[in-house]
């Protein structure tokens, strides 16, 4: 890969790996750390990937797998007096029972809409970014949204959820 192939992937690519990065680890130090790592992950790795159009998720997963990596080896040098507080049962059930839900609702939207309802409200990426990551364009992704929004209605009343 030549340097300047480098450089357009880097500024291409190297927001969504910072973002993601920022959002798993918390510190835009470490954050930067991360980007660095992934970065070089995503440059070995970028003639084996096969679908170029898809290669946000490839980096997403790579970024998400190096930042869980990075915090389970801190975690293994924090006191025994510090624990991980395991969520109740009932918590637990309703973590399952909402990402089940958000599951089926998701299914009933194309992969656009998907697309734009995922990078809006979980990687709060504003429409430009989209734009940038996914090819729609800031009115497409306002009309998906928008397309979202008012399915949620009848899909509540589908799922018999007042």
């Amino acid at each position: 890969m030549t340097q300047t192939q480098t450089r357009e992937l880097y500024e291409t690519y190297g927001f969504v790996i910072y973002g993601r990065c920022l959002r798993i680890l918390g510190s835009p130090q470490d954050a930067q750390d991360a980007v660095q790592i992934v970065f070089m992950k995503l440059i070995q790795n970028y003639d084996s990937i096969r679908n170029k159009q898809r290669i946000v998720p490839w980096i997403y997963t790579a970024a998400k797998h190096h930042c869980f990596n990075l915090l389970r080896k801190r975690r293994k040098f924090i006191d025994n007096d510090q624990y991980v507080e395991l969520p109740s049962p009932e918590r637990f059930e309703q973590e399952v029972d909402n990402r089940m839900l958000i599951d089926i609702i998701m299914r009933h939207h194309s992969p656009k809409v998907q697309e734009a309802v995922y990078y809006t409200y979980v990687e709060r990426l504003n429409q430009n970014e989209i734009q940038r990551v996914c090819g729609q364009s800031p009115a497409t992704v306002r009309r998906n949204l928008k397309t979202f929004k008012e399915s949620l209605p009848h899909i509540r009343k589908r799922l018999g959820i007042a």
